[in-house]
């Protein structure tokens, strides 16, 4: 029993021991963590420390080296060199002073230019209307440019129709034919007298033909236009390869042949797939003071003769 009990009592005291052992390890583990943190917090702050001044040292070093730049460019002139250089800035002064004129200049007549022509597009219709009261006058250039921008602004959108740009033709040929803009309107004629004494007969409204002239393809472009407003309408935007052409007619003929008014020339394109397009090339109207010179414009002979050319050409290879 004694022995027992002996036993006993060294096992609890061994197990008080190796308590007492975790305990001071953990204590000590412990107390290492907090060592390291603190360290770890030291370091950081040593490091900080040592950038803050690395960066007053670079400060202190830029503004040196822009001090000593200064001074080397505080170079002492001579009475002549401060003299000429005096005379250099009085002179790049009155320059400023030109140029600043000119430019002030330049921008008031661009604003007047500007609003004048908001004004002329603004008076477009009845700067037209009253253009077109008299049936023959002496030309005026304003209403040559309104129908050159229609034309510029009709080629845009065929342009954008078709998918095309300016690399995929040369140049359009342009054909205008009088035409009513809408049902409700009429067609204004006008004989147009030049400085030269020739006359061109000139309308109000207008059926625009353009054809661009690909490599093996011709696009083309029909549109209404009313040039007393500027206003384009009914597009139509098309295109055909050349090979697929198996008919072509040239139509020369009047309205009525007894009575004629107007001189029409069409030119109708059959293709294989039993399509015909017809393109509106003239519709002259027949005045007593002015005569077409030929048969044909030198337009409309380029027109059927480049065409025509192209289709053959392609049929024979």
């Amino acid at each position: 029993m004694k022995k027992n009990k002996e036993l006993s009592q060294k096992e609890t005291i061994e197990e008080t021991k190796d308590t007492d052992k975790l305990e001071t390890s953990k204590n000590n583990e412990t107390e290492i963590k907090e060592d390291s943190k603190k360290e770890s917090k030291k370091d950081k702050k040593k490091k900080k420390a040592e950038e803050k001044a690395k960066a007053k040292e670079d400060l202190k070093k830029q503004e040196a080296e822009a001090k000593a730049k200064s001074k080397e460019k505080k170079v002492k002139l001579t009475p002549e060199e401060k003299a000429k250089a005096k005379e250099d800035a009085k002179k790049q002064k009155a320059e400023d002073k030109v140029k600043a004129k000119e430019d002030k200049k330049r921008l008031k007549a661009e604003k007047k230019a500007s609003a004048k022509e908001a004004k002329r597009l603004k008076d477009r219709p009845k700067w037209t209307k009253k253009y077109f009261s008299k049936f023959s006058g002496k030309e005026k250039g304003v209403f040559q440019k309104y129908v050159d921008q229609d034309y510029k602004n009709a080629i845009l959108r065929a342009e954008k129709l078709s998918s095309i740009d300016k690399k995929a033709y040369k140049k359009p040929i342009l054909i205008m034919i009088p035409d009513a803009f809408n049902k409700s309107s009429k067609v204004q004629y006008r004989l147009d007298k030049k400085e030269d004494g020739t006359v061109t007969q000139i309308y109000d409204q207008s059926l625009l033909t353009a054809l661009f002239f690909g490599e093996s393809t011709l696009f083309y472009y029909q549109a209404n236009i009313d040039h007393r407003s500027g206003q384009i309408a009914c597009d139509i935007a098309g295109e055909f390869n050349y090979f697929d052409v198996v008919h072509m007619e040239t139509k020369l003929k009047y309205d009525n042949p007894d009575k004629p008014k107007y001189l029409a020339l069409e030119l109708e394109v059959g293709l294989s797939d039993g399509r015909m397009i017809p393109f509106h090339l003239r519709n002259h109207r027949l005045h007593t003071d002015y005569k077409l010179p030929e048969m044909l414009t030198k337009t409309e002979q380029q027109i059927l003769d480049l065409f025509k050319t192209r289709v053959r050409q392609e049929k024979s290879m």
